[in-house]
């Protein structure tokens, strides 16, 4: 209750609290405390002032003072503690969907019948929605003998979750058996990835993508590195004269090693990624209509666009301004939460139609 009051005071004071409402409400309360017959102690006299601004907000709460102006505070309040409960709530969710995942492949791959005979996959597009699990098999003849058997081991599962709706579906999967020169490819390449490793690590740096090529004769890497330019261009000449010796003395060719780090655009889109799966996920569970996601950082200013089943028209334009203001609750909630940094961005609502049925910017 005390977090709820310090956050309705400060959206009061700073959008609707100024010097004429400060004079009123104070002039009450001088008037108030001038009928007080008690004797004031020296501690409450100093503590006045402080408490002025408490007795303020629980006369404005409790008195002739609520205006709809404080009241559209205090739902604005709550509409954001809706919002960052129903993300705890996503975050539970897939917590559970994880859980049951790792349950059901422990569940097959331990199985003496199935080991090394299946595969399973799980997707969504929404975690509020059901899943769907695929299980791939070796052979007609195998999916025939334990498809109903499988399904039946993933749907027990899922109730044992409390996870309902779930689609099984049970399919034969392509063996494409590789060749002698792409089995020795293969190799090559996880000797050459595992070297690569072995010298990033002992750098103290993690590697984020790599690349192999034999023809040309290429190993290329993105490396997490921090520091200014100068910095990186040092770790950088250090990581790829290494790489080159150590394969060179271990499979005698030569490759060129290029190091490179992620940009400051790429490092930006990592950030906002958990704020668009968050406005993605938050905006659906709530307004069913919206049914689509994209984001896009240029042109400038980044632009965060909601795909809906709606139609034009005037009602329905103000379902998006509904959506909008939503999803940029979300956006600003999560934001701060991981301390991203605030940049201009716009929420663009689309029709069924694909075309622009409201947009906001904010800088």
């Amino acid at each position: 209750m005390d977090k709820e009051l310090k956050q309705v005071k400060e959206q009061y004071t700073e959008h609707y609290y100024d010097d004429e409402i400060s004079n009123r409400i104070k002039s009450k309360v001088y008037e108030r405390i001038l009928k007080d017959k008690r004797k004031w102690s020296l501690s409450k006299k100093i503590t006045f002032s402080g408490s002025v601004a408490i007795i303020i907000l629980f006369l404005l709460v409790g008195s002739a003072f609520v205006s709809p102006a404080m009241a559209k505070v205090v739902s604005k309040v709550s509409f954001i503690n809706q919002i960052v409960q129903s993300l705890k709530e996503t975050d539970d969710r897939n917590g559970k969907l994880d859980a049951l995942y790792d349950e059901i492949s422990k569940t097959l791959y331990e199985n003496k019948e199935y080991k090394g005979k299946v595969e399973v996959g799980m997707s969504w597009l929404f975690s509020s929605e059901p899943p769907s699990f695929t299980v791939w098999v070796g052979d007609e003849d195998f999916k025939q003998e334990h498809e109903d058997e499988i399904k039946d081991i993933i749907l027990k599962c899922a109730k044992s979750y409390k996870i309902d709706g779930v689609e099984v579906v049970v399919e034969v999967r392509d063996n494409v058996e590789p060749n002698e020169k792409n089995k020795e490819l293969e190799k090559l390449t996880d000797e050459l990835l595992t070297i690569t490793q072995e010298v990033v690590k002992e750098k103290g740096y993690t590697i984020l993508a790599s690349g192999v090529s034999t023809n040309p004769k290429e190993v290329s890497i993105k490396v997490g590195i921090e520091g200014t330019e100068q910095d990186y261009k040092e770790v950088k000449n250090q990581i790829e004269k290494q790489v080159h010796d150590v394969i060179y003395a271990k499979k005698h060719e030569k490759y060129e090693v290029e190091v490179k780090r992620e940009s400051e655009d790429e490092i930006k889109d990592q950030n906002w990624q958990p704020i668009f799966t968050a406005v993605m996920e938050e905006t659906h569970k709530k307004f069913k209509v919206t049914n689509g996601f994209a984001y896009s950082f240029h042109p400038k200013p980044l632009e965060i666009i909601l795909k809906t089943s709606l139609s034009k028209g005037e009602e329905n334009k103000e379902q998006a301004e509904r959506i909008e203001e939503y999803a940029r609750q979300v956006v600003e909630i999560k934001r701060k939460e991981l301390s991203v940094e605030a940049i201009p961005y716009k929420i663009i609502i689309r029709d069924k139609e694909h075309k622009k049925l409201y947009e906001k910017l904010y800088n």
